[in-house]
């Protein structure tokens, strides 16, 4: 398996694969309609409501992918705190669920000088974003990419 430090990106490519799979290929997305997920039922193809993925999608058991505790957080969290926010949110039948979206930040972090900003290894060299390992996001990414330009200068 993978070494530990790289588990979340083999966790990741797992999830990836099984819902691959589940949409039948050629990046058919896996949907469920909300109410099912949470209701750990199928959902009926005939009756899902439209979607804008533009490569078709495929009706299958979302509730399935996910380990079990990753499935109960997702229906807490849509039953609970999005529900109480959007009243109904959690019931409407529009609701779709698509799947695997997946967001991974850089595994590792390019060490640099916390002075400087420069890589360690090389002076001249400034690590920054997401891929060095500084960020999470498009946010901040662009913050780091700020900070290391002003040390640039």
């Amino acid at each position: 398996g993978a070494p530990p430090a790289l588990a979340g990106v083999a966790f990741q490519r797992a999830i990836e694969r099984a819902a691959a799979v589940l949409g039948g290929g050629n990046l058919v997305a896996p949907v469920q309609s909300l109410p099912d997920f949470l209701a750990h039922v199928p959902s009926d193809p005939a009756a899902l409501p439209p979607s804008s993925y533009r490569l078709g999608v495929r009706a299958a058991p979302l509730h399935t992918l996910y380990p079990p505790a990753l499935t109960d957080a997702i229906a807490a969290a849509v039953g609970s705190e999005f529900d109480r926010r959007i009243p109904g949110f959690a019931t409407s039948r529009d609701g779709l669920l698509h799947a695997a979206e997946t967001r991974t930040s850089s595994p590792v972090r390019v060490v640099r000088d916390a002075r400087t900003l420069e890589w360690v290894g090389l002076r001249g060299v400034f690590p920054c974003g997401e891929g060095a390992g500084y960020a999470g996001g498009i946010v901040s990414a662009a913050v780091d990419g700020v900070r290391v330009a002003d040390a640039v200068r």
